[in-house]
């Protein structure tokens, strides 16, 4: 039997033992008891911090910075407002297999099982896309998705349920132009149809990638380099939020079922409004992240470098400004 498993059998019989067994046992093994508690504590403590030491990312940061660079020039979506180019907010999850040859992370073998074109597509039409290798997701915004995927079935199952008989995000928006006019009188189904859609109300695109996220749980390798990408990073009142209903600090934790992971952004968030954000609450937004995961394994990757989100158990500054 070994140690750790002997201090386990010994804390059981401990708490099963009847009050007269007790003053015996005190009599002859309370003097072996205290010689093999420093040895338990020992025991124990050594094995979590085995454990513990198993799930940090091994990745190259230089190699990291060319695999982020291939997936966002391929990746990246863009569609036209007009003659006006928009390139939306977007977030992938990829598993990326190892090559024994090359010693690296085959990023190639991506780009067959999931072509560019076929992910730009259907995130463009603002599916999440479900491939071999791969899920990737768009953030979901009003009124966004009248430029970028208008004759698309809106996904929302609430405005479904209020705004009956609706199908598509044009029609949604003809429906809500109805109804905007003010001598127009309302039923009160009509008003909850109205009210359920406010203008910004949006899903963001790690959210939504990661509620997609079992298909690549159901067929992971141990060896892959699970790589987590978002073009900016997770915003602090709600992707981080410790309450909030569109958190993502509990699903990120399924990246973890990799021996390697890494969760990657380009650039700090800024909303779209210009309001700036304290430097104390996108580095919050970090922590609490780094909380899930493991503040080395996040990483900010922009202009061919890729630099480490954790300087000495801190927030690297140059995450979060």
């Amino acid at each position: 039997m070994s140690l750790l498993s002997h201090c386990i059998v010994q804390q059981h019989l401990a708490l099963r033992r009847r009050p007269r067994q007790q003053h015996l046992f005190d009599i002859f093994y309370t003097s072996l008891q205290k010689k093999m508690a420093g040895l338990c504590w020992m025991a124990v403590t050594l094995s979590v911090l085995l454990y513990a030491g198993s799930s940090f990312a091994d990745v190259d940061q230089n190699h990291l910075a060319g695999i982020v660079k291939e997936i966002v020039d391929k990746y990246r979506p863009s569609y036209k407002a007009g003659n006006v180019p928009r390139k939306p907010m977007f977030s992938l999850a990829v598993s990326i297999p190892y090559d024994e040859k090359s010693k690296k992370y085959d990023i190639s073998q991506v780009f067959n099982t999931d072509p560019a074109d076929t992910v730009k597509k259907t995130i463009l039409k603002c599916e999440v896309y479900k491939g071999t290798r791969m899920v990737a997701a768009t953030v979901l915004r009003w009124p966004d998705v009248l430029d970028q995927c208008p004759n698309e079935p809106v996904q929302w199952d609430d405005v479904l349920k209020e705004c009956r008989n609706i199908k598509t995000w044009s029609h949604l928006d003809d429906t809500l132009t109805l109804l905007k006019d003010k001598g127009r009188k309302k039923s009160k189904s009509e008003k909850r149809c109205f009210d359920t859609v406010k203008e910004g109300r949006a899903d963001h695109a790690e959210y939504r990638t990661l509620q997609a996220f079992n298909t690549l749980v159901d067929r992971k390798n141990k060896n892959d380099l699970l790589l987590f990408y978002v073009l900016a990073s997770p915003c602090s009142q709600r992707c981080t939020g410790i309450t909030k209903k569109w958190s993502i600090l509990e699903n990120i934790k399924k990246i973890m079922k990799w021996k390697n992971y890494a969760l990657v952004f380009s650039n700090v968030f800024k909303p779209r409004d210009g309001t700036p954000i304290p430097e104390k609450d996108s580095r919050g937004a970090l922590e609490r992240l780094g909380e899930s995961i493991g503040l080395k394994n996040i990483f900010r990757c922009d202009k061919d470098k890729c630099t480490s989100c954790s300087s000495g158990n801190q927030v690297t500054r140059e995450c979060y400004t």
